[in-house]
């Protein structure tokens, strides 16, 4: 079955539009970040107020990476904190992963990897986030 505009079956869930591999995989995202309620909120609010939502991506990003989906999960919860203090409305999810993938390729392999958020909050610090712009047009 798919759909692709309606609400989850979760009584929890709010998310309009959501589709069920998007569901599935906010599903297997609560799972593995069980431990932080304040974490799991923010990042569902920030796919809430999101556009172009793709959670395998986001997978498959994670898989190719050296950081795990938690570190993943902080680093999109600190950029969405970040497009806050910009007082940007806009969330374009893909944009947002494509971001934090670039970001783990700043910093050479080593034993201990730094903190992915931390590198995230630097590079947007340092460069800001151009995607934002053809969003707010």
């Amino acid at each position: 079955m798919n759909r692709s505009d309606d609400l989850t079956q979760d009584g929890d869930d709010r998310h309009l539009g959501m589709k069920d591999q998007t569901h599935e995989g906010l599903a297997v995202i609560r799972k593995m970040i069980s431990g932080s309620e304040n974490l799991s909120a923010h990042f569902e609010k920030l796919l809430f107020n999101s556009v172009d939502i793709d959670l395998n991506e986001l997978f498959a990003q994670v898989d190719q990476s050296d950081y795990s989906l938690v570190d993943w999960i902080e680093a999109l919860v600190e950029f969405d904190r970040w497009l806050l203090e910009q007082k940007v409305e806009v969330r374009p999810f893909a944009s947002m992963v494509g971001y934090v993938n670039c970001c783990t390729f700043t910093n050479a392999p080593q034993i201990n990897l730094p903190s992915l958020k931390v590198i995230v909050y630097q590079s947007l610090t340092d460069f800001g986030f151009d995607a934002i712009s053809e969003y707010q047009l």
